[in-house]
């Protein structure tokens, strides 16, 4: 069985704070309601709850440093079974995903 996993650009942001020479994030801000597809059933939001308990393990991206990243984001699994499931944030400034991105949407006319 083969899962789709789908990139959301929906306005997530990690804060970031330079400590020495780590880069430590300091909040996830997630811009959705109760409907979207971020929300775990108990309503918190599952970007959130993995950049909580993950870090940066979960980027897999590269953009500069910088106080605020936007980040496009996607998960692999069920949000109904978090110890069995992986989500990954790219930022959106990395160059690579954003060039890929672009192919991915070049044919997409609907509005």
């Amino acid at each position: 069985m083969t899962t789709e996993m789908i990139w959301h650009n929906d306005g997530h942001v990690i804060h970031l704070r330079v400590d020495r020479s780590e880069v430590k994030i300091v909040r996830t801000d997630c811009p959705n309601k109760e409907d979207s597809a971020c929300r775990l059933p108990n309503g918190d939001c599952a970007v959130q709850y993995f950049v909580d308990l993950y870090g940066l393990d979960c980027n897999a991206g590269a953009c500069d440093a910088a106080e605020s990243i936007q980040i496009c984001w996607t998960i692999g699994g069920s949000i109904y079974d978090l110890d069995a499931c992986q989500l990954w944030f790219m930022p959106i400034d990395d160059a690579t995903f954003q060039a890929w991105m672009s192919t991915m949407t070049a044919g997409d006319t609907s509005s």
